[in-house]
């Protein structure tokens, strides 16, 4: 990858991650029967919005600005805080909290799904698109699956099907947790417009 693909990349895995947490807090709202913190909605969709604005400039001129890089910056730092956070969740026989977790694999792996393929339009990489549109179908069946998840862990009717949806999706998020931890601790590496992967040696 081209150092501004590094650093659109970084955009894109923040977005996705960010996401993440919004779905996961959302969730672990509705299971407890409320609505989700409203200091804590308006510190996701603030940096929603600052990172969402960044890669919608870096899609139009294929390139992220040093004044974007420099704005984005304490977001890197929120998410190593906040996803460590996510994947320390306490699970112990509570349903609505493993549905949460699953949850947020979900939609993170769905917007970083849309992000690659968007950063493959801009960067003239077809092959990333061809590859992350297949994938979409599956995505969209997992959405409207961990959704279900939610809603019956909130009602406390969980059927064996959606129990099992649970423990999968449960299965991938904690299998991801030192990937997506190498990710996010990258975060600054990336903006740099360098690989992630120098961090750990690679």
């Amino acid at each position: 990858m081209t150092p501004e693909e590094h650093r659109f990349n970084a955009l894109v895995l923040m977005f996705a991650n960010l996401q993440r947490l919004m779905v996961f807090h959302n969730a672990i709202a509705v299971s407890e029967g409320r609505e989700i913190d409203s200091q804590l909605r308006e510190e996701l969709t603030s940096r929603l919005d600052l990172v969402g604005g960044a890669l919608q400039r870096s899609s139009e001129n294929a390139a992220v600005s040093d004044a974007d890089v420099d704005a984005v910056q304490p977001v890197a730092d929120y998410l190593q805080r906040e996803i460590r956070a996510y994947f320390e969740t306490k699970l112990d026989g509570d349903l609505g909290a493993q549905a949460a977790l699953g949850a947020g694999v979900v939609y993170a792996a769905s917007y970083l799904n849309d992000g690659t393929v968007q950063m493959g339009q801009v960067f003239d990489r077809p092959h990333w698109v061809d590859r992350e549109m297949q994938s979409k179908p599956m995505l969209i069946t997992l959405r409207n699956r961990a959704n279900a998840a939610v809603a019956s862990a909130a009602t406390g009717e969980v059927s064996a099907e959606v129990r099992g949806d649970i423990d999968y999706h449960v299965r991938v998020a904690l299998g991801d947790r030192q990937l997506v931890l190498a990710q996010v601790d990258g975060l600054p590496t990336m903006l740099q417009g360098r690989d992630a992967r120098e961090n750990v040696g690679a």
